[in-house]
């Protein structure tokens, strides 16, 4: 058999999973334990699930042949508590492998990131009040002159601009994500977040960020039980919207963070929203920085060794059954 055996690879990522009815934020866009359950139930009798080492290997040796059909990754983004607490038991349970891309600013300093900033917010305030709460800080702002028109235009403009629904979120609630994840000016973004997460959840930052994000013991636990951890950046930044310098730094930052628990000269990049350049695949990609692959959220199967091993596709947890049936088994 060649080498070069082509080979359909599944991967499905997922964010938070959790027993939603009894959360504090049952609104928050997760997936319920027992949904979860039933996935990794529909997952034993579709596909084989393989290690993240097997497709580095695989790379590696360009021998693909040893890829089982019906291959399938799972991946988990952001290190949650829940990846701890809910997942790995029952990762454990099902004898799978899970891969984890923790940021590395959130288990390291304790500060909780504004992409979750805006998550929770989103969980807690009616969407029609939060845009009209973000067009009056916008509005207050830009008569502080924190920035010009030119940056930032008018609030009708900019609704125009960022409101475009995907498959998943309605208009409004991307105009909230976009403006407060990478549209603004950092510094201004930062304090609008800060500000509305006070105001609709009203709770330490400090405090919510250890109870959101796993901790280093619970992470070398993991890696010790079988997991395998990557890299996810180290501030969850929109890599490819930053300057050269500021998105190698992040990156290295990560890297010396998490080298208890990666190996070095064969990791994973996990891209923050999915959002890329050409000088962060360049980067990575130098053999000195130690990359290997990276992981996209384009919606589609993985066809080894076809694919960039740098840009390869991920599906959707609510792409699976039972929630959806955009990937389906044998």
């Amino acid at each position: 058999m060649s080498t070069e055996t082509e080979k359909k690879v599944t991967i499905v990522m997922y964010h938070y999973v959790r027993d939603l009815t009894y959360s504090r934020y049952p609104d928050i866009k997760g997936l319920d334990v027992r949904l979860f359950e039933e996935q990794l139930e529909f997952i034993r009798k579709s596909f084989t699930v393989i290690r993240m080492e097997d497709v580095l290997a695989a790379y590696e040796t360009k021998d693909f042949s040893s890829l089982p059909e019906n291959s399938l990754l799972l991946t988990f983004d952001d290190g949650y508590i829940d990846h701890y607490t809910v997942v790995y038991p029952l990762l454990k349970k099902y004898g799978m492998q899970g891969s984890f891309f923790p940021n590395a600013k959130a288990v390291k300093e304790h500060k909780l990131l504004d992409v979750n900033k805006i998550h929770h917010i989103l969980a807690t305030a009616p969407i029609d009040e939060l845009v009209q709460a973000c067009f009056e800080k916008l509005t207050e702002y830009r008569e502080a002159g924190r920035f010009s028109d030119k940056e930032v235009p008018s609030n009708e403009e900019l609704y125009r601009e960022l409101a475009v629904p995907n498959r998943f979120d309605p208009g409004e609630v991307i105009f909230v994500k976009r403006l407060l994840q990478n549209r603004l000016p950092e510094d201004v973004r930062n304090e609008i977040a800060t500000c509305l997460f006070e105001t609709y959840v009203g709770i330490s930052e400090e405090v919510f960020a250890r109870e959101l994000y796993m901790n280093r013991d619970q992470i070398r636990c993991m890696k010790e039980g079988g997991m395998f951890f990557g890299l996810h950046g180290y501030d969850h930044y929109w890599l490819g919207k930053l300057t050269k310098e500021k998105m190698e730094k992040d990156i290295l930052q990560a890297r010396d963070y998490f080298s208890d628990v990666i190996d070095e000269k064969a990791w994973v990049m996990n891209y923050p929203y999915g959002n890329y350049s050409e000088d962060v695949l360049q980067f990575i990609q130098k053999e000195e920085i130690g990359c290997k692959l990276g992981l996209t959220v384009e919606a589609r199967t993985a066809d080894l060794p076809g694919e960039n091993r740098y840009l390869l596709p991920r599906w959707d947890t609510n792409d699976l059954p039972p929630l959806g049936n955009s990937v389906g088994g044998m």
